[in-house]
C-alpha cells in the first residue's frame, strides 16, 4: 500500500490513559488532614468561648463563611473556565437542584452551633458517632435494609458508650444546656444523614457540572437561610454583626469553609470507611488536645479517655462486621453446579489496574476457563480473593486479595473458585471503582457466612 494511502486511513482513537492513583504518602497525608479538620472545627468553637459562653452572635460565622464560599467558587470558575465558569455557578438548572439541598445544610449548621454552645467539642464529636445507628434505622425504615444481629449489638453498644462518655465528661455539671446540646446533636445527625443521601444522588447525577458550580449552587440558599437566622438574633440587631468578633472567630469562619469545600473533594480520594474511621479518630484527637492545651479547663480522666477509645474501636468493628444481604439482592451462586472449580495461575502481571484507594488488581492468566463476570475464591488454599473475568478471554482475569498481609500472587499457585457473585456487565464493560467495591463487599459476606 502506498504511503499516501496510509495517511488517509482512519485511525482508531488512542485508549484513554487511566488516572494515576494517589501514592500511599498522599493518601496518608489526606487522611491525616481529614482527621485534623474534623477535630479542629469543634475545638475552635470551644476555644472561642469566654467563661463557657459564646459571646458573638452564634450564627454570624455561618453567614460569613457562605458569603466567602460563593466568592471563592466564582473566582475559581473565572480562573478555570473564564466567564462561562461564573455563568455556570448561577444557572437556574444548577440553583433549582442544589438550592434546596443548601437549605438542609443550613439547618445542620444552625444545629451544630446550637449544640456546641451547650456542650464541649469532644462530647459533640462522640455524639456524632450515633449517625451509624440513626442511619441504620433510616435505611431499615425507608428501604427495608436490615442489619445483622452482630451489627445491632455493636450499634447499641456504641450508643451506650457515647452516653457513658457524656455522663463522665460532664459529671455533676449536667444542666439544661447539656440536654439542649445533646438533642441538637441528634437532630444534626438526622439532618446530616438525610442531606448526605440527597447530595450523593445529585452530585453524581450532575457529574458533568464542575465542582465549583455545585458548591456555589449549594451555598446560595445556604447563605440566604443563614442570613434569616443570623439577622434575627438580638445580638446582631443590638450590638452589630461583628460584635465580640476576634481572630478566633475568623478562624472558625475559615474552618467552616475548609470543612465544607474540602469534604466534597477528599471523599473522591478517601472511601466511606476511611471517612467514618477518620471522624471517629477525631474524638481522641479532640480529647487529648483539650486535656493538654492550657486554654481548656479539662483534666485527664482515664475513664473518659478509655470510653473515647472504645467508641472509636466500636465504629471500626461495625464497619468491618459482615453485612446483611440487601432486600431482593441476588444471592451468589456456586460455580459449575455446586462444585469447587480448581485451576492454576499461569502468569501474574504485577502492574494491575488501579481500582480503589490502596487496592490494586493483578492481571492473571489461568490454565482453564473461569466463570463469566465476578467470582470469589482462594489462592494457595488460604488467600481469599475476588476476581473479574475478561469478557473476551475466559482464562484471563483481574484478581484482588481480600484483607491485608500475606504473600502476593505468583505463577504456579492454585486458584480455587468457590462461587460467582454476578454475571458479566453489559457490553462486556470493565467494572468501575463502585462496582469493585460492591463485588468485594459481597465476597467478604460470603467468606464470613461460609
Amino acid at each position: 500500500m502506498p504511503p499516501a494511502a496510509l495517511e488517509t486511513e482512519p485511525r482508531a482513537p488512542p485508549a484513554p490513559t487511566p488516572a494515576e492513583p494517589p501514592s500511599t504518602f498522599v493518601k496518608v497525608a489526606l487522611f491525616v488532614f481529614f482527621v485534623v479538620t474534623r477535630a479542629a472545627h469543634p475545638m475552635l468553637i470551644d476555644f472561642s468561648k469566654v467563661g463557657g459562653k459564646i459571646l458573638y452572635a452564634r450564627d454570624t460565622p455561618i453567614f460569613m463563611n457562605k458569603v466567602l464560599t460563593i466568592v471563592l467558587m466564582n473566582l475559581a470558575g473565572l480562573a478555570i473556565d473564564g466567564m462561562e465558569g461564573v455563568r455556570m455557578c448561577w444557572r437556574w438548572e444548577n440553583l433549582k437542584v442544589f438550592g434546596p439541598i443548601g437549605l438542609v445544610y443550613a439547618l445542620g449548621d444552625f444545629l451544630e452551633m446550637l449544640s456546641l454552645s451547650g456542650i464541649s467539642g469532644d462530647v459533640y464529636q462522640v455524639l456524632l458517632q450515633t449517625k451509624l445507628l440513626i442511619t441504620a434505622m433510616i435505611v431499615w425504615w425507608l428501604k427495608g435494609q436490615r442489619q445483622t444481629s452482630l451489627q445491632w449489638y455493636i450499634l447499641w453498644g456504641m450508643f451506650l458508650a457515647t452516653s457513658a462518655f457524656v455522663l463522665v465528661d460532664h459529671g455533676d455539671n449536667a444542666d439544661g444546656k447539656l440536654g439542649l446540646g445533646v438533642v441538637s446533636v441528634i437532630m444534626k445527625v438526622v439532618t446530616s444523614c438525610y442531606v448526605a443521601v440527597l447530595s450523593e444522588k445529585y452530585l453524581k447525577a450532575f457529574g458533568n457540572l464542575p465542582i465549583y458550580a455545585k458548591i456555589s449552587g449549594l451555598s446560595g440558599t445556604w447563605m440566604i437561610a443563614s442570613s434569616l437566622v443570623c439577622f434575627s438574633e438580638d445580638k446582631v440587631r443590638n450590638d452589630g454583626f461583628f460584635a465580640n468578633w476576634n481572630e478566633i472567630t475568623w478562624l472558625i469562619v475559615a474552618s467552616f469553609i475548609i470543612k465544607s469545600v474540602s469534604t466534597l473533594w477528599l471523599l473522591q480520594v478517601l472511601d466511606s470507611v476511611q471517612k467514618n474511621i477518620g471522624e471517629a479518630l477525631a474524638v481522641i484527637v479532640i480529647y487529648v488536645a483539650e486535656v493538654f492545651h492550657p486554654s481548656f479547663d479539662k483534666t485527664f480522666e482515664l475513664t473518659g479517655f478509655l470510653l473515647s477509645v472504645l467508641v472509636v474501636m466500636l465504629v471500626q468493628t461495625y464497619l468491618s462486621a459482615p453485612k446483611a444481604p440487601k432486600p431482593g439482592a441476588e444471592a451468589p451462586k456456586p460455580f459449575a453446579g455446586g462444585r469447587i472449580h480448581l485451576t492454576k495461575l499461569v502468569s501474574v502481571e504485577d502492574k494491575g489496574a488501579p481500582l480503589l484507594q490502596g487496592v490494586d488488581a493483578k492481571l492473571c492468566e489461568a490454565a482453564d476457563a473461569l466463570p463469566a463476570g465476578a467470582f470469589y475464591g482462594v489462592v494457595s488454599g488460604s488467600r481469599p480473593v475476588v476476581g473479574n473475568t475478561d469478557a473476551g478471554r475466559k482464562t484471563r482475569c483481574q484478581l484482588v486479595a481480600l484483607g491485608s498481609g500475606g504473600e502476593g500472587f505468583a505463577a504456579g499457585q492454585p486458584l480455587s473458585v468457590l462461587g460467582t457473585l454476578r454475571g458479566p456487565l453489559p457490553s462486556g464493560a470493565s467494572p468501575d471503582e463502585k462496582q469493585w467495591a460492591k463485588d468485594m463487599a459481597s465476597a467478604k459476606e460470603q467468606f464470613a457466612t461460609a
